[in-house]
C-alpha cells in the first residue's frame, strides 16, 4: 500500500548502546583532556565539547574518500589484536580517528577508546543529541567488538592502553554483548559508514589522496593521506626506492651486451652493434632523465615548503595582531 508506513523509516530517539548496569566506568569532563587539536589551533573542551567528540570521532577525510575505499580494504571485520600480533603487526596508537584500523608494512594504527564512551550518562548528555556522533561513537565501538574476542584480545588491548587496565572480561564481555545487540551489524544502521569496512591499507589511501580522489591541491600530492616523515630522504626512499631496481637490470643488461659485442659470432654483427648503441644511449638519456626528474621534484617540495612556512607564519601573525587589538 502507498499509504502503508515504513516502520524502519521512522525516526527513533537516540539512545546510548548499552544498558546503564553495564556500563564500564563513570566519567566526568575533568577526565576528557584539557585541551584537543582542531587543524592548526588548541582548543579547550571546557567550553567546545561537542568540537571536541568531533575531532575524536568524526572520519571526515575517510567520508571524502568513502566510494573508493574497497580500493584499499574489503567490507569486513578487522582481525582480533591476538591476530595481527600472529601477523606480525606491530600495534601504533594513533589518537586520530580517521587512522583507526589503518595498516602499513609490519604496523597498523588503533585509536584506543575514549573513556566518556564507557559512561552512560555521557551518551545521553553528550551524544544521543547529535546522530552524527552518535553513529561515529557507536562504529568505533563496534570495531573493538572485531578487535577484542578472546582474553588474549583483552589483555592485549589493557597491555598497549587502548582500553582501561581495570577493565575486567566479565565486565568487558557484559559491555560488548549489549553493543553488538542494539547495533544491525549486518545492515550497519547505527554506525558511520567508514566502520563498513575494517581494516584500510595506508599506501592506497595515500595514492587515492594524491590522485585527487578527495579532490585537488598541492597539499594532498605532497602529504597524501598520513604523512609519515616530512625529511626528504624518506620521501624520495619511499617513492623513488623501485627506480635502484631499474638501475641494476639496466647495468645487467649492458654488461651482457658488452660481453656480446666481444665475441667472434657479435663483434662484427652490424645490426647487433646499432642495437646495442641504440640500448647504450637510451640508457644514459635514462639516467638523465630519472636524475632530472628527481632535482625537479625536491626543488618542487622546497619551494612548496618555503611557501607555505611563509604563508603560516603570516597567517599566525596576523590572528595574533587581530586578538591583541581585540583584547
Amino acid at each position: 500500500m502507498s499509504g502503508a508506513i515504513n516502520m524502519e523509516n521512522i525516526s527513533r530517539p537516540l539512545i546510548p548502546p548499552f544498558s546503564k548496569e553495564n556500563a564500564l566506568q563513570p566519567m566526568t569532563l575533568t577526565n576528557l583532556p584539557h585541551r584537543f587539536r582542531d587543524l592548526d589551533q588548541l582548543s579547550d573542551q571546557r567550553g567546545e565539547t561537542q568540537e571536541y567528540l568531533r575531532t575524536e570521532l568524526r572520519t571526515t577525510k575517510l567520508d571524502k574518500l568513502y566510494t573508493y575505499l574497497w580500493l584499499a580494504g574489503l567490507p569486513r571485520p578487522a582481525r582480533p589484536l591476538h591476530r595481527q600480533r600472529l601477523l606480525l603487526r606491530t600495534i601504533c596508537l594513533t589518537e586520530a580517528p580517521d587512522e583507526h584500523l589503518l595498516w602499513h608494512d609490519s604496523r597498523i594504527f588503533i585509536k584506543p577508546v575514549p573513556e566518556c564512551l564507557f559512561d552512560f550518562d555521557f551518551w545521553q548528555q553528550h551524544l544521543c543529541s547529535d546522530d552524527a556522533l552518535h553513529k561515529s561513537a557507536c562504529g568505533l565501538l563496534l570495531s573493538y567488538s572485531w578487535l577484542v574476542c578472546h582474553k588474549s584480545d583483552l589483555h592485549i588491548a589493557c597491555e598497549t592502553g587502548l582500553l582501561p587496565a581495570n577493565v575486567s572480561w566479565k565486565a568487558w564481555n557484559r559491555f560488548i554483548i549489549d553493543v553488538y545487540s542494539y547495533i544491525d551489524a549486518r545492515k550497519s544502521r547505527q554506525v558511520d559508514r567508514r566502520y563498513r569496512y575494517g581494516e584500510l591499507r595506508l599506501s592506497r589511501l595515500n595514492s587515492l589522496y594524491r590522485f585527487g580522489a578527495a579532490g585537488f591541491s598541492l597539499h594532498n600530492i605532497v602529504y597524501g593521506f598520513m604523512s609519515e616523515s616530512t625529511r626528504y630522504t624518506t620521501f624520495f626512499e619511499r617513492n623513488f626506492g623501485w627506480i635502484l631496481a631499474v638501475f641494476v637490470y639496466v647495468s645487467i643488461i649492458l654488461s651482457a651486451m658488452q660481453v656480446a659485442l666481444a665475441t667472434e659470432k657479435f663483434n662484427n654483427n652490424i645490426r647487433f652493434q646499432h642495437f646495442s648503441y641504440g640500448i647504450a644511449l637510451f640508457s644514459i638519456a635514462f639516467v638523465l632523465l630519472i636524475v632530472a626528474m628527481i632535482l625537479a621534484v625536491w626543488l618542487a617540495l622546497f619551494c612548496y615548503h618555503l611557501l607555505s612556512t611563509i604563508s603560516f607564519c603570516k597567517k599566525v601573525a596576523l590572528q595574533r595582531r587581530e586578538e591583541s587589538c581585540i583584547g
